[in-house]
């Protein structure tokens, strides 16, 4: 992910900065001029909404990234109300069409074995009710913990959870 890896990549920098007593001035002169044009960059994300929602939407980080960073309670309620208002606006009254997996897809069906193969079975009037999918899917989400997923697993991981959020 570019945000925690921008932000482990400043916290060195900042680090280095300050060690006088490990670093000739010139490595922290140099070490200064990379932080700048670091932060240029990292600056221009502030203008891109994907990179706040993206954030926000990862198992593994949600919005206790930001906290766990300290960043500062405007800017994390900025990210918060940036994906609900995407959400409500974008996605939340959509129509969702699941896919149902059939037993000519064998690859598939092993890796989801918890689906029936009988489409009267995922009928949605004889399903049970799901008193989650009766809350908002975005607040159900934000108020489930952070998962300990692989950076690398995020498609995966909604891809499995695409049942329990469908909008999102």
């Amino acid at each position: 992910m570019v945000i925690p890896a921008m932000d482990y990549i400043n916290e060195v920098f900042m680090t280095g900065m300050l060690d006088e007593e490990w670093f000739d001035p010139s490595i922290r002169a140099a070490v200064g001029l990379a932080k700048k044009t670091l932060n240029k960059y990292y600056s221009l994300m502030d203008t891109s909404d994907l990179y706040h929602i993206v954030m926000v939407l990862h198992p593994r980080h949600k919005l206790e990234y930001f906290r766990h960073a300290k960043w500062e309670a405007d800017w994390i309620k900025t990210a918060s109300d940036l994906v609900r208002n995407t959400y409500e606006t974008s996605y939340a009254s959509r129509e969702v069409h699941l896919t149902i997996l059939w037993p000519r897809d064998s690859h598939l069906t092993n890796r989801y074995q918890d689906c029936s193969t009988n489409i009267f079975d995922r009928l949605p009037s004889l399903s049970k009710v799901d008193c989650m999918s009766m809350a908002d899917e975005l607040d159900s989400y934000l108020a489930t913990s952070v998962e300990d997923i692989n950076v690398g697993d995020t498609i995966q991981w909604w891809s499995e959870h695409q049942s329990m959020y469908p909008h999102l």
